[in-house]
């Protein structure tokens, strides 16, 4: 058996999903994921289909936030904007009009009510992803389960193997959550077409199945660092709130520290939904290339764990 490390990858990861639908954290996992993500289409989609706002309108205001989140979140939004106005205002006819057209491409050109949902979910995925892989390894090694496993196996072909039994899991609830927005805005929102919603329903399930990939490593690393589950989940959600909320914080203080932000993917992914498809490869290879150094270092660290 042990010269079959492609069929151990894929047993461990047929047996990881399949144990996340038992266990507490893999149920609660799924649950979260699919109750915040329709939340978060029916917050966006209740306005409209109110009548509390017309789409003009909310194409409108979409736009100025959306510019707004996009200058933040590429760090050029100066101290001087005070207000969010004075970004507006630099976006019409100032140097930031480039982040305008970008915002526009996402509402005006593109189904708004889609690319907001998925701009939302692009914020609370990161947040929920670690439900899924923090007890990975932990787990097991906790309970001193994992070494009945190592006779028959590698721990580089159990740790490979749950880290792709974590993506398969994430992507199809993404992709769930994608198709039910688009069928659901496709019948409740007159103006939004199939034949708009798919192609572009499409290209946001690709931006969140790259953007999935880093986190779910980073979950993985935790999971292989820390023995206790707990203590795991609390360091992927730490580093994951913690790294934008101090970059930005000391960006006021010394501009360069702005850039801690690429820790994580945070500092680019918002490029994965880019007009630019140059600039929508370029972040899908930082998160590979993040999902690289992640799982590199959780292989390091539970090859040499005690267990």
């Amino acid at each position: 058996m042990m010269h079959h490390p492609a069929r151990h990858i894929g047993h461990h990861a047929m047996m990881m999903m399949t144990h996340s639908m038992r266990s507490g954290a893999g149920v609660a996992f799924i649950f979260l994921t699919i109750i915040i993500g329709l939340s978060l289409a029916n917050l966006t989609v209740t306005p409209v289909e109110l009548e509390m706002i017309t789409v003009e309108e909310l194409q409108d205001s979409s736009a100025k936030f959306i510019g707004v989140a996009l200058a933040t979140a590429t760090l050029r939004a100066s101290g001087g904007d005070d207000n969010s106005d004075s970004l507006t205002s630099r976006m019409e006819t100032g140097d930031l009009v480039d982040l305008g057209m970008w915002a526009r491409y996402l509402v005006v050109e593109n189904p708004m009510l889609l690319s907001i949902t998925v701009l939302l979910l692009g914020v609370v995925l990161p947040l929920l992803l670690p439900l899924g892989s923090f007890t990975v390894i932990s787990g097991d090694v906790q309970h001193r389960t994992v070494r009945y496993l190592l006779p028959r196996t590698t721990r580089t072909s159990i740790l490979l193997g749950r880290w792709l039994g974590s993506l398969i899991l994430s992507w199809a609830l993404i992709l769930f959550l994608i198709s039910s927005v688009v069928i659901y805005l496709s019948i409740m929102i007159p103006s939004e077409s199939l034949e708009d919603l798919i192609p572009w329903g499409g290209r946001c399930f690709l931006a969140l199945f790259f953007l999935t990939i880093p986190y779910v490593s980073l979950g993985i690393l935790c999971s292989a660092t820390f023995s206790a589950p707990m203590v795991a989940l609390l360091a992927a959600i730490g580093a994951t709130v913690g790294i934008p909320l101090l970059s930005l914080s000391l960006q006021e203080a010394w501009e360069p520290l702005g850039n801690l932000l690429y820790l994580l993917p945070w500092g680019y992914s918002h490029q994965l939904l880019s007009p630019s498809m140059e600039n929508f490869f370029e972040a899908s290879a930082y998160c590979l290339g993040h999902a690289a150094l992640f799982l590199t270092l959780a292989l390091l660290k539970f090859r040499r764990a005690d267990l």
